[in-house]
């Protein structure tokens, strides 16, 4: 029995490894094949749609037909969210740009304070809109504002993302042969599960509310 249970959990663990190595790899080539930028996000939005499944405890899912029928449905609206995002980077780069000229200015103080506020709201954009695009059915103007709102309202899960993601990066940097195979699934399977803690965390506050 004890053999059994060793062979057990290594198999387990190999079910896992082989599941977060296919889904970067699908990743990689959905995104070179929209060349890249408009690769980028329903590539994103359908390798989250999987590990989705995966924390909702759907592990048998077909992964390439799951995959791909998300990537051809949310290629069109998912690229507007890429669009948005890269307008907001844009303007932050070039915000932060006109801040550093005002450095003497009386009015940097509020200039950089407001950039660390917005910058904080668009790192929760980030963070949160594939996993809300995920696990929702809302308007594009909800998606924008429940990403920023469930990130900056649940800060513990927040930071751990962050902490984890920027572990990632570290590792990724000194052993860039993982990055192929582990980094960019690994990360996104941290950032689904903080966000579904955040997403159950909601709903309990939903139920406290309307319990009162």
């Amino acid at each position: 029995m004890e053999i059994r249970g060793l062979w057990g959990g290594f198999y387990t663990i190999s079910q896992w490894v082989m599941r977060f190595v296919y889904i970067n790899l699908l990743w990689i080539f959905f995104t070179i094949l929209g060349l890249i930028f408009f690769g980028l996000m329903p590539a994103t939005i359908s390798m989250f749609t999987v590990i989705r499944k995966w924390i909702m405890k759907q592990t048998d899912i077909p992964i390439f037909q799951t995959f791909f029928i998300t990537y051809k449905k949310e290629f069109l609206k998912s690229n507007l969210f890429m669009v948005v995002i890269l307008v907001v980077g844009v303007f932050l780069y070039f915000n932060l740009r006109y801040a550093g000229f005002m450095v003497d200015s009386t009015i940097y103080p509020i200039l950089l304070g407001g950039f660390i506020i917005t910058t904080f709201l668009y790192m929760m954009l980030v963070i949160y809109i594939a996993p809300v695009y995920v696990h929702f059915n809302l308007s594009f103007a909800q998606y924008v504002k429940y990403a920023i709102m469930i990130g900056a309202t649940n800060l513990h899960y927040s930071i751990t993302i962050i902490v984890s993601i920027c572990g990632i990066y570290y590792i990724s940097m000194k052993v860039p042969g993982l990055v192929p195979f582990f980094s960019i699934s690994v990360s996104a399977y941290i950032i689904m599960f903080g966000a579904n803690l955040a997403f159950n965390n909601l709903v309990k506050k939903k139920q406290q509310l309307e319990q009162q």
